[in-house]
């Protein structure tokens, strides 16, 4: 049996490939408001689709041989291989098994891979006892970084973008949207559940509506980034200005701040006492670089979008935690300067 198929409910795709729910004149009137990134996620999206979609799941003849494969619906979004890069590596233009997993840790990696793909594109033979594991260890301990964990299940609407679930003890905050699933739903109340759910900018929002009617979360976003569409017209705390902004409760370990570039109104969340910066579509590490790095190819604005680089160099952070992209983590403050540089460079 493929494991997504062997627990009732629990990693099953969708039916429909319609953005955020809305009717498809309203998806073709949002379209033209979307950033690149996002417009990548509707051509990716719809690109899978007219591959088979749901329909027919072939494996890549790329995958080497065994029991973990990836099909043919891959949107290329990169998860699976940041993940897991000892697994997963692109082969042409999409993700490919390269090395099968070898020792039940390399399995868990391996599986938690295949429970975050935001398609269901990634399959493995296994017993239900082994996934369902796997997803009862979700969301994810980020190592390195206390009370922080990576919730997985990433959703094809965000393209495959990467949320976090920050655990403190004057409320836990959701940053950005996992696919919603009522499993994760179970592990974060278990976690303490979620006050505010902070949304870094429009491309990364899918399901807030859904886990704020689950969770009774206070969501934040920068004015400019919110819509109909989206439904973030209706989000209740809507942050206007430059910043920087604190929580609504005052609370002094957190700090918002306006990184405007890859959209007008991106704000990244600094986390002061795990020194993580939660940078969603700002900046992360390159794969091709294998650094620090913006992502100019989404950028609406490049000037504007290195002055917020800069604008981050007065602030005490040791880690970095994308939407997209690698995760960043320095030795010191020199190594961070060093990194932000080259970044600027």
């Amino acid at each position: 049996m493929i494991a997504h198929c062997e627990l009732s409910g629990l990693l099953r795709p969708s039916k429909t490939n319609n953005l955020f729910g809305a009717t498809p004149v309203q998806q073709a009137h949002f379209v033209q408001k979307l950033s690149l990134r996002a417009r990548q996620t509707v051509a990716a999206t719809a690109a899978a689709a007219a591959r088979g979609g749901n329909a027919v799941r072939k494996p890549r003849e790329e995958n080497v041989a065994g029991e973990f494969y990836v099909d043919h619906t891959c949107i290329d979004c990169d998860t699976c291989r940041w993940m897991d890069p000892a697994t997963y590596d692109r082969v042409g233009n999409m993700s490919a098994v390269v090395r099968q997993p070898q020792t039940p840790e390399e399995r868990e990696k391996a599986m938690q891979a295949l429970i975050t793909c935001p398609t269901f594109s990634i399959h493995a033979r296994q017993k239900s006892d082994e996934v369902r594991a796997v997803v009862d260890g979700m969301p994810i301990p980020v190592e390195g970084c206390p009370n922080v964990y990576h919730c997985g299940f990433s959703s094809k609407d965000s393209f495959g973008s990467t949320a976090y679930l920050i655990v403190r003890k004057s409320g836990n905050i959701l940053v950005d949207s996992p696919r919603f699933d009522k499993h994760l739903l179970k592990q974060i109340q278990n976690l303490g559940g979620a006050k505010y759910h902070f949304l870094t900018h429009q491309d990364d929002v899918a399901g807030h509506d859904k886990w704020h009617e689950a969770l009774g979360t206070e969501r934040i976003i920068h004015a400019t980034e919110t819509n109909s569409s989206q439904g973030t017209d209706e989000v209740e705390v809507q942050l206007e200005g430059e910043g920087p902004w604190q929580l609504p409760d005052g609370s002094q370990d957190i700090e918002l701040i306006h990184t405007p570039g890859h959209t007008d109104g991106s704000v990244v969340l600094l986390f002061k006492p795990a020194s993580v910066l939660f940078s969603g579509d700002h900046m992360g590490v390159s794969r091709r670089l294998g650094r620090l790095a913006v992502f100019t190819t989404y950028s609406s604005d490049t000037a504007l979008q290195a002055r917020s680089v800069e604008k981050l160099r007065q602030y005490n952070f040791l880690h970095v935690l994308p939407g997209h992209g690698r995760r960043a983590h320095f030795k010191d403050a020199e190594d961070r300067e060093q990194q932000i540089q080259l970044c600027l460079a």
